[in-house]
């Protein structure tokens, strides 16, 4: 075994027990959500700078309201579907998002935009 066999083996066995755990909280709250009443679930966040965090979840039907703990929840959800899709979006100028699940057909939506700087360069030599 080499020793990039070595590196990368815990690596790709962390990724998958969290998608295996990503696959087990979708079902768990599927069920939950569903029992609230709630048809879908709209999840907005942001990162920049080393950090992140939900900014907003929306309900709908708008009248349902989550307790703390289930928000917690649903946010954690959000945060980490979409960060498995664009891993270190917090990084620099960041990112941001809104992952959009329709609970009725168990379809996710992720719209995601990075942030970057560009520079452009012109140089003058020898005028």
């Amino acid at each position: 075994m080499t020793q990039a066999t070595d590196f990368y083996a815990p690596m790709l066995e962390a990724q998958q027990r969290a998608a295996e755990r990503r696959v087990e909280t979708r079902a768990t709250l599927l069920a939950e959500l569903r029992g609230l009443g709630v048809t879908g679930i709209e999840v907005q966040y942001e990162g920049y700078g080393d950090s992140g965090n939900v900014e907003d979840v929306v309900m709908t039907p708008d009248t349902i309201t989550l307790t703390e703990e289930m928000r917690r929840r649903v946010e954690d959800f959000g945060w980490d579907f979409a960060y498995a899709l664009s891993p270190g979006f917090e990084n620099n100028e960041g990112g941001y998002g809104i992952l959009t699940w329709a609970l009725e057909s168990d379809k996710i939506d992720v719209s995601h935009s990075n942030r970057y700087i560009e520079t452009e360069v012109t140089e003058h030599e020898g005028l």
